[in-house]
C-alpha cells in the first residue's frame, strides 16, 4: 500500500494510491491540534506502508512523521525535496533546496496534467503561485499573505480598525467598495490578491504567446475562485497528484 502526504502550514492532507488511483482521501487540521492530527493520520498507516509525503511544516513536523512511520513494521518513508529537473520540468531557483517542497511538487503535478504551459496556485494561509513553460521549465513563482492575513495586518498594525473577517462572498460593480470598515478591509484584501494572481497569470500569458492552464488549489480555493477573473480549474489534491509522479517512479 501507498500513502501519499501532503502537510501544508495548517492542515495534514493524504490519500492512498489504488490502481493509478487517489482514493480514501482524509485530512486533518495540525496548526493547534497535532496529537489529534498525527493520530488520524496514523490510523490510515498499516503496517507495511510506503509513505511518500511533502512537508512545509518544519523539522519537527518531519520528525513526528519519521517516529510514526517507523512505528509501523516494515512501513518506509520518502520526503520529497526539489531538486533542480525532475519529471521533466527545470526548477528556476539556482539553489531548488530553498524552494517550498509543495510549490515544486505542485508544479510538477500541473506541468503534467496540462501537458504544457500551466500554472499552479495554492490558496492556504500563504498563496502560491507558480509557472511552467510548455517546455518544462519551471518560470518562478510568488508568495502572498492569505486574504484573511492582510485584513489581520491591518489590524494589527492601525487603530480603530478592529478585527476584520474577510470577505464571505463576492463583490461585483458598486458593491466592490464597502459600506462599513469589515467590508472595505475585507474586500480590499480579497481584491488585492486576486487582482495580483489575475496580473501574474496575464504576465505568463503574454511571455509565452499562449495561454496557460490555472490550477487552482487549496483551503481557501473555493473563495478565491469568486474573485479572480482568471479562468481556472480548480484541483483540490494537486500535490497529492504531484506526490503520485514519485511514486509511479518508485513502483516501474
Amino acid at each position: 500500500m501507498t500513502l501519499l502526504v501532503d502537510i501544508g502550514n495548517t492542515r495534514i492532507k493524504w490519500a492512498t494510491l489504488s490502481g493509478g488511483e487517489l482514493v480514501r482521501r482524509g485530512s486533518a487540521v495540525h496548526r493547534d491540534a497535532l496529537d489529534a492530527a498525527v493520530a488520524a493520520l496514523a490510523a490510515e498507516l498499516p503496517a507495511g506502508a510506503r509513505v511518500i509525503a511533502a512537508n512545509v511544516a518544519g523539522e519537527g513536523m518531519a520528525d513526528r512523521l519519521r517516529a510514526l512511520v517507523a512505528s509501523r513494521r516494515g512501513a518506509s518513508l520518502t520526503l520529497v525535496a526539489p531538486s533542480a529537473e525532475r519529471f521533466g520540468v527545470r526548477c528556476a531557483y539556482a539553489e531548488p533546496r530553498r524552494l517550498g517542497v509543495d510549490r515544486w511538487v505542485a508544479v510538477l503535478a500541473a506541468y503534467h496534467a496540462a501537458r504544457g504551459a500551466a500554472c499552479a496556485i495554492s490558496a492556504g494561509t500563504a498563496v502560491t503561485f507558480d509557472a511552467v513553460d510548455a517546455h518544462g521549465e519551471h518560470l518562478g513563482g510568488l508568495i502572498f499573505p492569505s486574504a484573511p492575513l492582510l485584513a489581520a495586518a491591518l489590524d494589527r498594525n492601525t487603530s480603530d480598525i478592529g478585527s476584520t473577517a474577510a470577505a464571505p462572498a463576492v463583490a461585483r460593480g458598486l458593491e466592490l467598495f464597502g459600506r462599513n470598515t469589515d467590508a472595505a478591509v475585507g474586500h480590499a484584501a480579497w481584491l488585492a490578491l486576486s487582482s495580483a494572481l489575475d496580473r501574474a497569470v496575464a504576465t505568463v500569458e503574454r511571455a509565452l504567446g499562449m495561454r496557460p492552464v490555472v490550477y487552482l488549489s487549496g483551503g481557501d480555493a473555493d473563495a478565491l475562485r469568486g474573485w479572480l477573473e482568471t479562468r481556472v480549474e480548480l484541483r483540490a489534491d494537486l500535490v497529492l497528484e504531484g506526490l503520485k509522479l514519485f511514486a509511479d517512479v518508485e513502483e516501474s
